[in-house]
């Protein structure tokens, strides 16, 4: 459902509720961690009670948003009233069991993916948008909730990251327009620069021992990058190092699809998928997961070996 036609009951919820949780996915990015942060200080503006939470940490890069660690780890002390789970397809996403959210007065779903199942009793699902935030900047106006720059910069660090700072396809001229009122909010263009182009050397180092890992396959042209727990604790890095290493896959020259397969010490199996063309989320929905048209991933315990033959198979049933 498009904010056009957004229901009247979210407005009785934000006028009758006194409460609200606030739940981000996984292993969260830009997009999942600036709309988490800027709908609590927007309901926090508004005299409500907040409790924001994600069950893995404020990825570094972000953390010049949450300054006064607004965002909490320890989900199963997370708040009571209503809730909001922003930016996930399904409840797994959250990263806890699905009964975590009937302990709520209500459930609302606010996201962009295409994939999106609609689990909420309140269910905002725009995947026209760029972002998570973009629905989110449409909705606090909606509202008339107060914005702030706290607000803005998290609005505009959702919408930069999840549209590749407006070099992806989902960027609408509505995007450009709502990324020019968080501008005229006192953003500060330059934190674009933070956001992408400055590095850990845990990064670096993971970085150089992934791509000594890269296979590539034809028809379609797919390039795979391989990169183990114990890679990544040599490394010295965290999970978060892992974002990004992806698109060094896809973004080779002829590659369509660009894959990342992350194993861990459990035998589980993550997997992300870029392309330039190809519906990855088709590819990803076949093991359960799902995502956008040119990024999407899932999470499976198997061989890794029979995972990159079953990924190649149904990429060439879809191309």
């Amino acid at each position: 459902m498009g904010l056009d036609r957004l229901p009247e009951i979210i407005k009785e919820v934000i006028k009758e509720e006194d409460s609200f949780t606030i739940i981000s996915h996984t292993m969260p990015d830009g997009d999942s961690i600036g709309s988490t942060i800027a709908l609590s200080r927007a309901l926090k503006l508004a005299g409500k009670e907040v409790v924001a939470c994600s069950v893995d940490e404020v990825p570094r890069k972000y953390r010049f948003l949450d300054r006064e660690g607004i965002v909490v780890n320890d989900v199963s002390d997370c708040g009571s009233g209503s809730l909001f789970v922003l930016d996930c397809s399904d409840v797994f996403r959250i990263g806890t069991e699905p009964d975590f959210i009937k302990g709520f007065h209500r459930v609302i779903n606010i996201d962009h993916h295409i994939t999106n199942n609609y689990f909420g009793d309140i269910n905002i699902v725009d995947p026209e948008a760029s972002a998570t935030g973009e629905i989110l900047y449409r909705m606090i106006k909606e509202l008339a909730l107060p914005v702030n720059l706290e607000i803005a910069e998290a609005l505009y660090t959702a919408i930069i990251t999840d549209t590749g700072l407006f070099k992806y396809e989902n960027t609408s001229p509505e995007t450009y327009q709502v990324a020019s009122e968080l501008l005229k909010n006192g953003v500060n263009p330059g934190i674009a620069q933070r956001i992408f182009d400055e590095y850990p050397l845990d990064y670096l180092l993971l970085l150089k021992q992934a791509i000594s890992t890269l296979e590539m396959w034809d028809q379609p042209k797919m390039a795979c990058l391989t990169v183990s727990e114990e890679m990544r604790l040599q490394c010295g890095a965290s999970m978060e190092s892992l974002e990004g290493l992806v698109n060094y896959a896809k973004n080779i020259e002829g590659v369509e699809i660009g894959v990342l397969i992350y194993l861990n010490s459990s035998g589980e199996v993550k997997v992300g998928l870029r392309s330039k063309n190809v519906d990855v989320s088709k590819i990803a929905e076949r093991f359960n997961g799902g995502g956008h048209k040119k990024a999407a991933g899932f999470k499976i315990k198997t061989d890794y070996q029979s995972i990159k033959e079953d990924i190649v198979k149904i990429s060439r049933q879809l191309t």
